[in-house]
């Protein structure tokens, strides 16, 4: 399982994706606030600071997973991922995870 088959696995099973941008994207804009006016972003650039940030969440992710799962099969990695309630446990990280 690649990076993408990952992330769609992840929106079609899990409300962690959702959850983590909307937290991302909630940070992004208190940190956006913090900023001059005229620094300040715009909602295209900060719309690119949360999808990075997804991005970076997901590498982490199939970082860790991929030293556990000796197979690139697709169906490897999703047994992998069920028989290791990986989707609740990520789920549960994410509901508690805050940005500083």
């Amino acid at each position: 399982m690649n990076k993408l088959e990952l992330l769609e696995y992840l929106e079609k099973n899990s409300t962690a994706v959702i959850t983590f941008k909307s937290k991302a994207l909630d940070y992004q804009n208190m940190k956006n606030q913090k900023r001059q006016p005229a620094k300040r972003w715009n909602d295209t650039k900060v719309e690119r600071a949360v999808d990075k940030m997804v991005q970076e969440f997901i590498e982490s992710i199939h970082q860790k997973m991929i030293f556990n799962i000796k197979s690139d099969s697709y169906e490897s990695w999703q047994q992998f991922i069920e028989q290791n309630e990986v989707v609740e446990g990520l789920e549960e990280s994410v509901n508690e995870m805050e940005f500083e």
